[in-house]
Formats: C-alpha cells, sequence, structure tokens
C-alpha cells in the first residue's frame, strides 16, 4: 500500500559568504543519527506542517503575508488556508532546529537575539518543541510578528511512491538574520554549519557529506548564484514545478 505523503516545509537559509573568496553559504544541519527519516543526512532545517501553523492565530501573528496571498503562492494546498501554514511551518522548524526565528519586533529589522534575551529565547525554543502549537502564542507574547514576506517560493518536492515515509515538501528560500547564532538541537540535529553549495557538491561527491537527492539537487541549483539578492531576485515570477522521483533518490550519492 502505498504511503499517503505527509505535507512538510523546509527553509533554506542563505548569507552571502564571511570568508574571504567565497561567495554564498547555506545553513545545513545533521540529522539525528537515529532518527527514521533519512539518519545521519545533511539537510535544511524543515518538517511536517501542522494545523496549528496555518489557525487563524497563526495569521494574526503573520507580517506582510496572509492566508488568501498565500494560496495564490502555493498551489494545490488543501484545504486552500493550509497554505499559509508552509510559511508558518518553515519558520517554525528553522527555530526549532537550528534556533534561529525569522521575525520581527520592529519592521524592517529582523529581531536580534543575544545577551541576556538568549536564555528567554531558548526557553521559547524548547516549548515549541514539546508543544509546536504553542508557537503563535509565544511569538504574539513577546510582542514579534513572523517575517513571513522574507521567505521565497523555491522549490517543490515529493518523495518517490515506493519509499515507506513520505513527504509532500514545499522549499523556502529566505536570508539569515544577520543578530542570530545558529545553533542545532542536539534532539532532531546534531551538528550545524555554513557551507558554500560548491563545497557540499565536492564533499558530497567524495562521500564526506551524505546529501539525500532532493537536497543536493536544491544545493545545485544554489550554485549557480553568487549572493543572496541574486537567490532572491531568481524567485520572482518563476515557475516552481512539482517533481516526484519514480525511484528512491533521496541516499543515492
Amino acid at each position: 500500500m502505498v504511503a499517503v505523503p505527509r505535507d512538510a516545509a523546509t527553509l533554506i537559509l542563505i548569507r552571502d559568504a564571511v570568508r574571504s573568496g567565497a561567495r554564498l553559504e547555506i545553513l545545513m544541519l545533521r540529522r539525528h543519527s537515529n532518527s527514521a527519516f533519512l539518519p545521519g543526512a545533511y539537510v535544511f532545517p524543515g518538517g511536517t506542517v501542522e494545523a496549528a501553523d496555518y489557525a487563524r492565530e497563526a495569521e494574526g501573528v503573520c507580517h506582510g503575508l496572509t492566508s488568501r496571498q498565500a494560496q495564490s503562492i502555493i498551489d494545490g494546498a488543501s484545504p486552500p488556508e493550509k497554505a499559509l501554514g508552509f510559511f508558518v511551518s518553515a519558520i517554525r522548524e528553522a527555530f526549532e532546529e537550528a534556533g534561529i526565528l525569522l521575525a520581527y519586533k520592529e519592521s524592517p529589522d529582523l529581531i536580534a537575539i543575544n545577551g541576556e534575551e538568549k536564555a528567554r529565547f531558548s526557553q521559547y525554543r524548547r516549548q515549541v518543541q514539546e508543544d509546536p502549537s504553542s508557537f503563535a502564542a509565544l511569538v504574539r507574547s513577546e510582542g514579534a510578528r513572523l517575517a513571513t514576506d522574507r521567505l521565497f517560493y523555491f522549490a517543490h518536492w515529493i518523495t518517490p511512491e515506493i519509499v515507506r515515509i513520505r513527504f509532500d515538501t514545499r522549499f523556502f528560500v529566505a536570508a539569515a538574520p544577520p543578530n542570530q547564532e545558529a545553533l542545532y538541537d542536539a534532539l532532531e540535529t546534531t551538528d550545524s554549519l555554513w557551507i558554500t553549495p560548491q563545497e557540499v557538491l565536492e564533499k558530497r561527491r567524495k562521500g564526506e557529506l551524505n546529501v539525500p537527492f532532493p537536497t543536493f539537487c536544491n544545493v545545485r541549483g544554489l550554485a549557480e548564484f553568487s549572493s543572496v539578492e541574486e537567490v532572491i531576485a531568481s524567485t520572482v515570477g518563476k515557475e516552481v514545478p512539482t517533481i516526484q522521483p519514480l525511484l528512491d533518490m533521496l541516499s543515492l550519492g
């Protein structure tokens, strides 16, 4: 019996390289070796869309994106209001897995998490990991709004039918906040690194980095760009095709 894919969202966080000679860098996380899905693989932050991600309370903490606008971007969401949930889920999962929160206190600047704020947001992160439905309430309690206007739709992949655990995943790209530090959660993820797409491709070729096929394809696409600005500009008017491999290419080298 073919498994029904679960709706999921992935956030590709990007930044202009801080190292001399490099260009674009992407954030990758290593999945826990005990994970049921892709153990030990290096991936982008992401996970399943929860019902709370597209509830009315969630829409109320989104900046620059309504449920109707999300539906015009994400085709085929069922129910239609779940379209907004893909954006919220991507931000929530990045916060849970990488400690990065795309949100505003006062637009246009994204919030900074440093100094005494680190302990408070660390506690928020643990709460959301334990109860994802608490995310919107925590954002509101902080007087913040999610930077859903900073997410740009990049790719759409569906796991092959022959795989036991399947996902229908929307990939987004977003510039990483300048005043936040990426930290893996030691629960679902056990390592984090900023790395250029070219380095990922080379390390995967040498067998030094376990990168699933959909992740590899998106990294290969990102290798064509020199800056965050170029990546975001490429999404304007972009038609995002649905890709569903016929074979299990998730872990092919």
